[in-house]
């Protein structure tokens, strides 16, 4: 979708524009897919335009969430990038984003909702160590977070979100939210399974803010 963005950069030609990505698309046909981006937005007045690998939680974000972030000017100026406000030994962990939901009941006004788990499929999620995964061919699904540190990288996966650290449940779409640091009366419109997708798909809020 990166010609759609430049198509938006090239009608509101803005001074400076963000855009964000995985890190993969970094080494996507060998870099062919980064300089087919960097070339169009040279062609649409962009030629100051540089790349930068951020890690989101030594910004304050609880989890470790690592994107390709673009940043370009029209102005002929070398681009900003934050810095870092957190080191290792001081990140945010998942428990200081999310400890004092884990016992609050279900409560669809404020997204804390999760799937639904039969008796018998909490007793299978209860087998599945931190880091682990309860499916050996789709790991990065239902595979229970670690406590003390930040979470993995938030994801929905189609309602199979990561387990959470200490029940026997995926985490809540407010826990996720909680994670990519939306404020708690930040609502998702649509339902539990539209709000998995707006927050996996979304920038933690606080990276955004030091970006900006």
């Amino acid at each position: 979708l990166f010609l759609e963005f430049c198509r938006f950069v090239e009608i509101c030609q803005p001074q400076y524009f963000v855009m964000e990505n995985v890190p993969g698309i970094l080494t996507m046909q060998k870099g062919a897919v980064t300089d087919a981006i960097l070339a169009r937005f040279e062609e649409i007045g962009y030629s100051d335009t540089s790349v930068r690998i951020i890690e989101a939680a030594e910004h304050g974000a609880p989890q470790l969430r690592t994107r390709a972030v673009f940043i370009g000017n029209r102005l002929g100026k070398k681009n900003p990038y934050p810095k870092a406000s957190h080191k290792k030994t001081t990140y945010r962990t998942i428990n200081d984003a999310i400890d004092d939901l884990k016992d609050a009941p279900r409560c669809a006004s404020n997204n804390h909702e999760w799937t639904a788990h039969s008796k018998a499929y909490e007793e299978r999620i209860a087998k599945v160590p931190p880091g682990g995964s309860l499916y050996e061919t789709f790991r990065d699904a239902f595979k229970r977070q670690y406590s003390g540190v930040p979470s993995m990288a938030a994801k929905e996966n189609h309602g199979g979100t990561h387990i959470h650290y200490e029940k026997n449940r995926v985490l809540s779409a407010r826990e996720l939210a909680r994670l990519q640091t939306f404020p708690d009366d930040f609502f998702f419109e649509g339902g539990m399974k539209k709000a998995y997708w707006q927050i996996g798909n979304a920038v933690p809020c606080v990276l955004a803010e030091k970006i900006a």
